[in-house]
């Protein structure tokens, strides 16, 4: 993880977008520089249930009984 640090040079945070100005607080999230309070991650997309073809229930026990 890199350390936060100044910025050198004017530029636009990809995250809030607001400026990024000189002296600004920023640090790299992946190759984009964003403000060091700021995040460009998004929380991870949920995953489709797995239906049953047999019952047609996201949760069951089809598959265990003989």
């Amino acid at each position: 993880m890199i350390r936060p640090f100044p910025a050198r040079f004017l530029g636009r945070c990809p995250a809030c977008d607001e400026p990024i100005r000189v002296d600004d607080t920023v640090r790299y999230d992946d190759d984009e520089l964003v403000h060091d309070d700021c995040t460009t991650h998004e929380p991870p997309p949920e995953r489709p249930a797995v239906v049953c073809t047999t019952c047609w229930l996201t949760t069951c026990d089809c598959e265990d009984t003989p």
